[in-house]
């Protein structure tokens, strides 16, 4: 069992490797995931749907000592999941996906959010980020040459997702509302976040996925420090980073 409360698992796997049968993770879902699935239009979607879902399944599962097709969520009004059976387990969880690559947070910290974001030309970047941005953000990224403007629209991007999904609160709330302009390329640094909240972040979570940008971003409790534990999935085995 490698998800506790006393730590924060970080999981990365990409479904080229993950190296779990299909059929296994399958077998797992509820009806209703299985419908979602079948409406998926391309194979590869279909797949990578059923690898989330039966992954986070297989995991919980193992980690409550059920099985794993027992597990039920639900959701809060703006959309962000959690468990409803078993209930109260203390345990919460957030994930991403894109592409191939896909990234969990299990914590004892409800406000707990993920992102994993790929690097790449993004059309139409100067207006995104007068309308998502803050002011100084939108700064930054306007003056970088085309590449570097990429990465850094990008990397600031994944960790307002992470901060945006670890509250709970809906896109629409503005991505403008708080400012990362001085931190986006420290490995960790706090974010006051409305009247009352002050959330951690961690960027990159996993370093060592080329190509994409991925955050975490979770409120703590006052002063105690995050035992981050990173695994990736591989051939059907956690490997510790």
């Amino acid at each position: 069992m490698i998800i506790t409360k006393e730590a924060v698992t970080l999981i990365h796997t990409d479904t080229h490797i993950a190296g779990i049968p299909e059929a296994v993770l399958l077998a797992t879902l509820t009806d209703g995931e299985k419908e979602r699935a079948d409406r998926f239009r391309f194979d590869n979607d279909r797949q990578n749907f059923v690898l989330r879902r039966g992954l986070l399944r297989q995991l919980l599962g193992e980690t409550f000592g059920i099985d794993a097709a027992l597990i039920r969520f639900t959701t809060t009004p703006v959309g962000k999941p959690f468990i409803a059976f078993p209930e109260n387990t203390g345990i919460y969880f957030n994930l991403a996906h894109s592409g191939r690559q896909i990234v969990y947070a299990f914590s004892k910290y409800p406000d707990t959010g993920i992102d994993i974001e790929r690097i790449r030309t993004v059309d139409d970047i100067d207006l995104l980020a007068r309308k998502y941005f803050s002011a100084e953000e939108y700064a930054i990224v306007i003056n970088l040459p085309s590449w570097e403007k990429n990465k850094a629209f990008i990397r600031i991007w994944s960790i307002k997702e992470a901060l945006i999904k670890a509250c709970g609160c809906p896109l629409e709330h503005g991505l403008a509302a708080f400012d990362v302009a001085t931190q986006y390329r420290m490995n960790s640094f706090e974010v006051p976040f409305g009247h009352d909240q002050t959330l951690t972040c961690v960027t990159p979570v996993f370093d060592y996925i080329c190509g994409f940008a991925t955050a975490l971003a979770i409120q703590a409790n006052d002063n105690e420090p995050l035992d981050l534990r990173r695994y990736s999935l591989q051939n059907g085995e956690y490997i510790p980073l």
